[in-house]
């Protein structure tokens, strides 16, 4: 008989010291691997929210830059002649303004309605004061917006400073 085929038989028996031993190791790797994989999923689910993010805001920068261009074609179409407001072209220039606004709307930006409402530090930059109620916006100068519920840009506005304005003659 070859001994490198048939080892020595070994003792088999182990300590209750060494058992003990083994079996928090054991408990102590189980935990440690339990909280491994609770790691890996906290990681995962914080990639995607961080993912879905950045997809959400990715357009924030270019909407910015096109406010100002949505600010002009209002500003122009309020300075509007009266007799020219039929004109074709004019109503095809309105329509490039409807659609630059449709296709904004589509990303996630909202006109922030100021007229006639409450004034809201978040919302609104109050500009001026004056005749109304009191912080009730009575003119809008500056449209605000807010993209994917984060306020861009606040309205600009009048308030009321809660002096009622009198006709006197």
């Amino acid at each position: 008989m070859d001994d490198t085929q048939n080892p020595p038989a070994q003792d088999d028996t182990i300590s209750a010291e060494e058992l003990a031993k083994l079996r928090a190791d054991h408990d102590r790797l189980k935990d440690l691997a339990a909280r491994a994989q609770a790691d890996l999923q906290n990681a995962k689910i914080r990639m995607e929210r961080e993912a879905g993010d950045m997809r959400k805001f990715a357009l924030e920068g270019l909407v910015m830059q096109l406010l100002p261009t949505v600010d002009n074609f209002q500003r122009a179409f309020s300075h509007l002649p009266a007799d020219i407001v039929a004109n074709d072209w004019v109503k095809g220039v309105q329509a490039v303004e409807q659609d630059l606004i449709r296709i904004l709307a589509g990303v996630g930006l909202k006109k922030i309605e100021s007229l006639n409402a409450q004034v809201d530090p978040h919302k609104h930059e109050v500009l001026q004061t004056g005749p109304g109620e009191l912080e009730m916006i009575t003119e809008v100068f500056e449209d605000g917006y807010e993209y994917q519920g984060k306020i861009l840009r606040p309205a600009k506005v009048k308030a009321g400073d809660g002096k009622i304005e009198t006709m006197e003659n």
